[in-house]
């Protein structure tokens, strides 16, 4: 009777052992599929997985005629394929991912129809028969096909009248001069620092609206100015690549225009495992491209309200360099990214306190998302205002680019790309960034960040993007000749050096 009993169960757990080891053979395909697809790891690597995953289920199917080693390698089979479930979980999260942020090259415009907030038109067809405000100059086509719209919609001629920058047509508005107005949302960013019209946005009404999405070309025919001369930009060879970080004042999505108040060249040399970050100020009284302001100036942080192609150009101008991709970051979508990290530790130079949120002290800090972020934003705090702000931002990426880089980026791995997906976009392809994860994956070793920051003066003067005098910084040559050395230096796979 015994006997019996003990063949039965025999055969149940030879049964169980073979199903389990069926289904370690499948999944463990799966895996390999899956990470061979994702092209993250050597291929002597890949064939080494191979070999060992598939040695393993042999192994483990051999085992099972002999009772005692037939369940502890049904307890080891079960526990590998966790371990394997969890690889496949995280593969489609990183591919899916990176797919979700890379080769992005739209940017978005938000056309909108406005009056005052009081108004009681809900609607274009409210306004049609009234005077409506447009800018003389700025995305007049896309200003144009939407007054073309209007017009076909209502069967009316739309009366116009024309201001030569944003603060004079919302003045117009206001004034009763114009009924409506219609404007590019990203240039209430323009208004932000001008005193009287922080929160202009939020005494004005939408009653219509058009999205507008275009193309980025990689590499656009660019509108030369006439006057100057064709330079040779320098140029980093397959050690190297810039990225451009863009840090945009929105909670909307990373593809809208808009003011661009981070500024960082990021340039990454693969051989000397060298990062240089240079910050240039976001009120850096700088050329726009000839094709959008024919040659005047205006701030830097301006000309991401006209496309992150546009603030890629003006950097490349000012520093004579080919910059290679854009990372376009929601900076409130950055926070996610941090809390997800666990926190990072950030070296600062100052003490200061920002209200309510925290007192920093001299030397290394340890910040959740929310601290960082005041950390990175605070300007006023300093005597050198926005330099020392755009210090503080790229302490706050090297901190960032260090955790990421290390195994505590596994603890919450999923939860970081899905930060990640939420708040960056990037023109680097799939392929591209991939390979970066390989590299990273073959040399687990940290990387040695250094950072510098151009500076100038301040005054006050008439820019393109708005006529009336407003703050800006006067660039001091010597600093951007000195973050043109440091470029020519890590293009040239030599380590760079910040005293």
């Amino acid at each position: 009777m015994n006997n019996t009993k003990d063949l039965k169960i025999k055969k149940i757990l030879s049964i169980a052992g073979y199903v389990i080891i069926a289904a370690l053979l499948v999944i463990s395909i799966i895996f390999m599929v899956n990470i061979t697809r994702m092209n993250i790891l050597k291929n002597a690597y890949l064939v080494i997985l191979w070999i060992l995953l598939m040695v393993e289920v042999i192994i483990y199917a051999l085992l099972q005629r002999w009772l005692v080693s037939g369940i502890v390698t049904k307890i080891i089979a079960i526990a590998v394929m966790v371990v394997l479930i969890l690889g496949n979980r995280y593969i489609n999260a990183t591919r899916n991912t990176i797919d979700k942020i890379t080769d992005v090259t739209t940017k978005e415009d938000n056309i909108n129809l406005y009056v005052l907030k009081e108004d009681s038109a809900t609607g274009y067809d409210d306004i049609c028969k009234e005077l409506i405000g447009i800018l003389k100059v700025n995305d007049r086509e896309h200003v144009d096909r939407y007054l073309e719209d209007i017009s076909k919609q209502t069967g009316t001629q739309i009366a116009t009248s024309e201001y030569e920058d944003i603060q004079l047509l919302i003045d117009a508005l206001i004034a009763g001069e114009v009924r409506a107005v219609i404007v590019n949302e990203a240039y209430f960013g323009i208004l932000a620092g001008v005193e009287g019209y922080e929160n202009i946005e939020n005494e004005l009404k939408i009653i219509d609206k058009k999205t507008i999405h275009t193309e980025i070309e990689t590499a656009p025919e660019k509108e030369t100015n006439p006057y100057d001369e064709y330079k040779d930009y320098l140029y980093g060879g397959e050690d190297v690549f810039t990225m451009y970080i863009s840090g945009i004042d929105t909670n909307g999505l990373p593809t809208v225009n808009r003011n661009s108040d981070v500024n960082i060249l990021m340039v990454v040399n693969t051989k000397t495992r060298q990062i240089l970050t240079i910050n240039t100020p976001r009120d850096f009284y700088v050329e726009l491209p000839y094709s959008i302001s024919k040659g005047e100036k205006d701030k830097l942080t301006h000309a991401g309200c006209y496309g992150v192609d546009v603030s890629v150009e003006t950097l490349e101008m000012l520093y004579g360099i080919k910059i290679d991709y854009y990372l376009k970051i929601n900076f409130d979508g950055f926070v996610q990214i941090i809390d997800s990290l666990g926190g990072i530790d950030v070296y600062s130079e100052y003490e200061f306190t920002v209200d309510p949120i925290k007192t920093y002290v001299v030397g290394n800090n340890h910040l959740n998302g929310i601290e960082a972020l005041a950390f990175a934003r605070e300007r006023h705090s300093f005597t050198s205002g926005d330099r020392q702000r755009g210090v503080n931002q790229m302490a706050v990426i090297k901190s960032v680019i260090n955790k990421m880089a290390s195994s505590d980026m596994l603890l919450n791995y999923t939860d970081v790309l899905a930060a990640l997906g939420n708040c960056m976009i990037t023109s680097m392809s799939y392929d591209k960034m991939v390979d970066l994860i390989k590299f990273q994956l073959s040399d687990m070793r940290g990387w040695n960040v250094v950072a510098y920051s151009v500076n100038g003066s301040g005054d006050k003067l008439p820019c393109f993007s708005l006529k009336s005098s407003n703050y800006v910084m006067i660039p001091f040559e010597e600093t951007v000749e000195q973050a043109k050395q440091y470029l020519a230096t890590i293009y040239s796979n030599n380590v760079v050096t910040i005293g």
